[in-house]
């Protein structure tokens, strides 16, 4: 059975997992603790970019394993025309607003839930959001970035639960427990699923995929947001087609001069573990 940790930012959105587990307390060091019972494990992160990679960072140093898949979890604002107050989404996308990385969790896993996108912002947004086409947390993209470090990409699920329009800052210990409540079958379901999922137990990439990947990224020079995007693509083709990707050898060869030359190439490799 994997093992789940889940990672909320507030210990109010921790609160009724930990109520409806029966999680225990346990120290990871002596400014971290976490709850844990059996193969569920619950990690509050704190608000914010610094204190996600500050807590999670030592955390996952300590206890991460082969079969771990993290689902980060908790409350977000919804564009008014496209989300529901109390409705959880799955995220497919997530966007740091403080320097424009884009990261795209993997969708191997189906969870049937509505999908959408995340921004990732450094304050709270309180004007109506109209900038915002799908959801804002400030948490998300720090996660991503410091979990992928030591957990494979298609381990990694983001749950959110819209708690206002971006019109309010929401900050009801009650009120956000109350939201979490809600939807505690549904979260439920979504654990028992992925405890369960055959997807952790085999590695996708082995040490030929990741020879060849590295060797992608320093002959394309790619950006560290597109070296993340070409492993999940390549991870993606190997689980759903059950094939190798040594046909990606060939670009290993290709000169690239600009810019624009690289995003071109890199679209095309893209397209091609798509298909």
């Amino acid at each position: 059975m994997n093992h789940i940790l889940i990672t909320t930012a507030l210990q109010a959105e921790a609160q009724p997992l930990i109520e409806h587990y029966q999680l225990e307390k346990k120290l990871c060091s002596a400014n971290i603790f976490y709850f844990q019972r059996g193969v569920i494990t619950c990690l509050t992160t704190g608000v914010g970019g610094k204190n996600v990679r500050k807590r999670l960072g030592a955390f996952l140093k300590e206890t991460v394993s082969r079969n771990t898949i993290l689902i980060n979890m908790g409350i977000a604002g919804g564009n008014r025309d496209a989300t529901e107050i109390g409705k959880m989404y799955s995220i497919n996308k997530i966007t740091d607003e403080k320097n424009g990385k884009v990261w795209l969790p993997d969708k191997l896993l189906k969870t049937g839930l509505p999908e959408m996108p995340l921004s990732s912002v450094s304050k709270g947004v309180t004007d109506g959001g109209n900038q915002y086409a799908g959801l804002v947390d400030m948490e998300g993209a720090a996660i991503f970035e410091t979990a992928v470090q030591f957990i494979p990409v298609h381990c990694l699920v983001f749950l959110k639960i819209v708690s206002d329009h971006m019109d309010v800052i929401l900050d009801s210990p009650e009120q956000v427990v109350s939201l979490i409540n809600k939807r505690l079958p549904e979260i439920d379901g979504l654990i028992s699923l992925m405890q369960n999922s055959g997807l952790v137990r085999t590695p996708l990439l082995n040490d030929q995929h990741e020879h060849l990947l590295n060797g992608l990224k320093k002959s394309l020079k790619l950006t560290a947001t597109q070296t993340y995007q070409l492993k999940d693509k390549a991870e993606g083709f190997i689980a759903v087609q059950n094939d190798d990707i040594a046909f990606l050898s060939q670009y290993l060869k290709v000169e690239i001069k600009t810019k624009q030359e690289r995003t071109k190439i890199f679209h095309e490799i893209c397209t091609s573990l798509s298909a």
